[in-house]
This record gives structure tokens, sequence and C-alpha cells, in this order.
């Protein structure tokens, strides 16, 4: 059985940095998103070594706008989706500033650029 190949019609991206002054231990992340030349959309999310307490969330916003929530689990979340309904996700554009929160403290934030 041939393996099918998507084609990525675009691609965005953020690294995220730690931006928290010291409080959290080498935090870091990233946010993709893409859309492939099927129709299917998808957003992947991922933050990991954040300093939180037990059954915290981090919250990830976009010009003020929350985008997703991630449970985290020993610091670390993920969020990895795909739809092929495009409006499923929110539009991001490049240049776009992503921010990632725990208990309202700014800790991770990276800008969008095309991948």
């Amino acid at each position: 059985m041939p393996m099918s190949v998507r084609t990525i019609k675009y691609e965005l991206e953020a690294k995220l940095i730690d931006e928290s002054s010291g409080l959290f231990s080498k935090p870091s992340g990233k946010v993709e998103r893409k859309s492939y030349g099927d129709g299917t959309e998808r957003l992947k999310i991922s933050v990991r070594n954040l300093k939180a307490p037990k059954q915290s969330i981090a919250i990830i916003k976009v010009s003020s706008q929350e985008i997703a929530q991630l449970p985290l689990i020993k610091g670390s979340g993920r969020l990895d989706d795909e739809s092929k309904d495009p409006t499923a996700f929110p539009t991001l554009e490049a240049g776009q500033t992503i921010k990632v929160y725990v208990d309202s403290t700014q800790v991770l934030s990276g800008d969008l650029y095309v991948d």
C-alpha cells in the first residue's frame, strides 16, 4: 500500500522563550499552525520545563485572545489537533505574538513566522 504524502500549503511557527525573569527553570515551547493541500488544518502546541503547582493549566493567548488551555503534567503540556473544518482553529498570522501564562504570570512568549 503506497504511503500518501500531504502537501503543506503554509506553515507558521513560534519558538517560545522564557519571559519570567528566573521564576521558572529553563522553560520552552513551540507553536505550529499548518494548512495542508487536502484541506486539513493542524495546530500543535507544546510547553515544557515549567515549574508550576500541581494541576496547573497553561493558557495560550495571541493578541489577548485565548486559543488553548494545556493541562500541565510535571511542568509540561501538549496539544496536537487536526481538523478538516477550516474554522476549527484560530486564524494566526506571521508577526503575531504568542504568550503563555500560568496562574496569570506570563512565562513564555514568541512571535509567529512563516516556516
